[in-house]
């Protein structure tokens, strides 16, 4: 089913303009895909495919991508970059024998958008993945170097995470320093571990956790970091930063008011249940540095492959990325707002510049 705007879904108010909606389901392969298109304005629509379990089912999983989508055109915008936002979710019930059809099947429904949306790895899909979605499309970005592509993007991803907390710090504390620091990272999947990583290189000490214990204490054994047995347990701590790395909307009203924290910068996209969140946290002097250009790197990585840019050209457009980062700080103190207000506004008025003029018959 392809659906030109919002189907009846009990949407939320900050997704009603998407510009397409395909969902598609297949009886035989128990195929459950949903394609998102938020905008094409200033170019194809570039996101992730997530592979998840929602225990909502279809439902939940529309109201997921949707505002995923909603994000990626707000990331490619503020990134500067000459892209739309979309996102892709396949639910995932574990059957591992049928990933392989179903992944073909999911590839078919993105080709025959005919470029207006491009996929690329995301929670629960990997670089294989897309090499084998590039058998049957070539709307697709992160494959391995092996099959044409630029690999896995969590690498760059994790990096600008790390350049966005060390700002974050330095507008809250007046140092950019991580030596030290308390740094709780919730999820250590392919961004959270490498992030991890820099932040243990760079001399903070890290409490992580995970839903699959062996990676927090592999990251113990490896750095020396502090194995949290959950996240509920992460939130509890006082620390410098707390970077969520794992699905979106864990932070709500309730933990807003609880957090003992300087920073909140992470990977995960959307992680305020709502917008007015961040408000929330500031006033009680926490810094939350918008997700969309904390975890922009990836999708810079994917964007140079797509267009066949080199390593000059993604750390040239990382390094404006997170001068436009340091503006949405520095905006929202003069005017006491937030810099995700801040950012995200900037972010919609180059889409809106954009846009063709409408002409009106006289």
């Amino acid at each position: 089913m392809t659906f030109d705007t919002q189907p009846p879904a009990a949407p939320t108010g900050a997704e009603l303009d998407h510009e397409q909606v395909v969902i598609r389901q297949d009886r035989a392969t128990g195929l459950r895909f949903i394609v998102a298109i938020h905008s094409t304005v200033l170019g194809p629509a570039i996101g992730g495919l997530r592979l998840r379990r929602y225990p909502g089912g279809l439902r939940d999983a529309l109201e997921d991508v949707l505002g995923l989508a909603r994000t990626m055109t707000l990331k490619a915008s503020a990134a500067g970059l000459d892209l739309g936002g979309g996102k892709a979710v396949m639910l995932d019930d574990c059957r591992d024998d049928l990933r392989e059809t179903r992944l073909r099947a999911a590839a078919r429904v993105i080709d025959a958008l005919d470029g207006a949306y491009i996929t690329a790895e995301d929670i629960g899909t990997t670089t294989a993945d897309m090499d084998l979605i590039g058998e049957e499309t070539r709307f697709v970005v992160g494959r391995s170097a092996e099959h044409g592509g630029g690999g896995d993007p969590s690498p760059v991803t994790a990096e600008t995470v790390f350049q966005a907390t060390r700002r974050g710090l330095a507008a809250a504390t007046g140092s950019p320093a991580l030596e030290g620091r308390r740094v709780g990272v919730v999820g250590l999947g392919k961004v959270g571990s490498a992030l991890a990583d820099k932040l243990a290189a760079a001399g903070a000490h890290v409490i992580g956790c995970d839903l699959d214990h062996d990676r927090a204490e592999r990251l113990a054994a490896v750095h020396g970091a502090e194995a949290a047995p959950s996240a509920e347990a992460i939130l509890s701590l006082e620390l410098d930063v707390l970077a969520p790395c794992a699905c979106g909307g864990l932070i709500d009203e309730a933990i807003a008011r609880s957090l003992d924290c300087n920073v909140v910068a992470g990977a995960a996209n959307n992680p305020l249940t709502a917008r007015n969140v961040a408000r929330t946290l500031a006033e009680r002097d926490i810094l939350y540095v918008p997700d969309f250009l904390a975890n922009c790197g990836g999708l810079i990585h994917v964007d140079a492959e797509w267009r066949k840019g080199g390593h000059d050209v993604v750390r040239e457009r990382i390094d404006r990325a997170m001068e436009r980062l340091d503006e949405a700080i520095e905006e929202a103190a003069m005017e006491g707002s937030t810099p995700i207000e801040v950012a995200e506004r900037h972010a919609l008025e180059r889409v809106d510049s954009a846009r063709a003029p409408v002409s009106v018959a006289a």
